[in-house]
């Protein structure tokens, strides 16, 4: 009897221990537990796991921005955008791309500073002289006649506190477009044609008594269409689409623009006479529809920040050697360069523009013009 009680005690406490070693996968394997990782593994199985994670969360919506520009490919502004485009493609991760539209096939300046406003067009490089029309006075100072001595000395204006400024002022106007960054384009100079040319007595040097009464066509702008006034011509606002044949059909005797912009316009074929008076700076500013630009995250602006330096360096960078490559181009391309015999006279003619400004905007002149940013 004794053994007996024994041995169901036995049979007993073998049941027990079989049952606790089953758990509950019933597995053999879980009755040896496994040791700690160390600290170093456990934290580089949490970043796999971010990775992982971030790899498989869903990207952002795809934006595809619409930029105009009115010139073609051999032109500043245009390899800007290109250079825009190509950055912010990188940055982003092809989240946001850029379908650029040259040669004015979205429309004109007027048409294309509109349709920002209207939320019709995403960007476009308008000129900075161009945006007082459109509601952004005080960056429009910078296209001032005479104002900077040359490239070099804007773009240090524009790589500034002070530029930076300028281009915040445009969103503060709240008139519909930010500014995103600067398109250094060189300076804007006449050009006149073959029968104009003629009819000055075909001359070695231009003077500014020689300015008086010819029509010049201008962009559509108060301030330039001021600064022709002050110079005694008579300024004629058309589309730039029409320039060309306005030009060949006498329409017009001349008009004004940069240099690389008079050749790759072939402007050259209808005024082969270029006068190098450098009256303003081409000021090409990146505009956006404001609407569209709050909609973004602060990360996707800090991508379009970055696109916008990479257009500017890439513009300046290119209109720096462009410009003197165009003239050295002149002789092959029929072109004929003119220098101003007086251009102290022209300076001094333009002050009346300069005196239509309060004393709030007298004082920005007076730093965008002292050279000391």
């Amino acid at each position: 009897m004794k053994k007996r009680v024994v041995a169901l005690t036995m049979a007993g406490l073998m049941a027990m221990s079989l049952a606790a070693c089953g758990g509950s996968s019933g597995s053999s394997t879980a009755t040896t537990a496994a040791p700690a990782a160390p600290a170093e593994t456990k934290a580089q199985a949490e970043t796999t796991a971010a990775a992982t994670e971030a790899a498989a969360a869903p990207a952002g919506d795809a934006i595809v921005l619409k930029w105009s520009e009115v010139n073609g490919d051999e032109y500043g502004a245009t390899v800007g955008a290109k250079a825009f485009a190509e950055k912010i493609k990188e940055v982003s991760n092809g989240q946001i791309t850029i379908d650029l539209y040259e040669n004015g096939t979205l429309g004109d300046e007027k048409t294309s500073m509109q349709g920002i406003q209207m939320g019709t067009l995403d960007i476009f490089r308008g000129n900075a002289s161009s945006l007082p029309n459109y509601g952004a006075p005080t960056i429009g100072l910078t296209g001032l006649p005479y104002l900077f001595k040359d490239m070099d000395q804007f773009e240090a204006m524009a790589e500034s506190d002070l530029g930076k400024e300028l281009l915040e002022s445009v969103d503060k106007d709240d008139c519909g477009y930010v500014a995103l960054g600067w398109l250094t384009e060189g300076p804007r100079s006449m050009f006149i044609t073959e029968d104009t040319y003629k009819k000055l007595g075909s001359p070695e040097s231009v003077t500014l008594d020689m300015m008086k009464g010819l029509k010049i066509r201008v962009p559509e702008t108060d301030l330039m269409v001021n600064t022709m006034k002050a110079l005694g011509s008579s300024a004629t606002p058309i589309a730039y689409s029409e320039l060309y044949t306005s030009l060949q059909s006498g329409v017009v005797d001349g008009a004004e623009n940069g240099v690389t912009s008079y050749l790759s316009n072939s402007f050259n074929e209808v005024a082969p006479y270029f006068i190098t008076d450098a009256h303003t700076f081409g000021c090409g500013v990146i505009l956006m529809n404001k609407d569209k630009w709050n909609s973004l995250t602060d990360e996707q602006k800090g991508w379009m920040q970055e696109a916008s330096a990479a257009a500017s360096k890439a513009c300046y960078e290119y209109n720096q050697k462009q410009e003197q490559a165009a003239f050295d181009s002149f002789a092959e391309k029929g072109a004929t360069k003119l220098e101003v015999a007086d251009i102290d006279k022209w300076q001094e003619a333009v002050q009346s523009v300069y005196a239509t400004y309060d004393a709030d905007d007298q004082e920005m002149i007076k730093k965008l013009g002292s050279g000391s940013y």
